[in-house]
């Protein structure tokens, strides 16, 4: 149920700045997709901030990248609350 919530507050995020956007965690030296959302945009990805192992990831043009981090922020301090709660 919570995945569900997760993806579609990305999905928002995502369709807000017309980007594609995902989080993925570092496993030695790939990185594995946990989530993310919006329209594939056939461009390359950026990596536009690191959290320990956790890297967001942008695929689009014109965006934002410090107005992103900052809602994908307050999303997954949703998800720390969770995990406490």
């Amino acid at each position: 149920m919570e995945k569900e919530i997760f993806t579609s507050e990305f999905e928002k995020v995502a369709n807000t700045y017309d980007v594609k956007l995902w989080v993925a965690e570092k496993l030695g030296r790939r990185w594995s997709y946990v989530i993310g959302g919006g329209n594939e945009k056939f461009l390359p990805a950026s990596l536009i901030g690191k959290v320990d192992n956790y890297g967001v990831f942008v695929e689009g043009e014109n965006y934002n990248a410090q107005e992103i981090l900052k809602d994908v922020g307050e999303i997954l301090s949703k998800f720390r609350d969770i995990q406490k709660g």
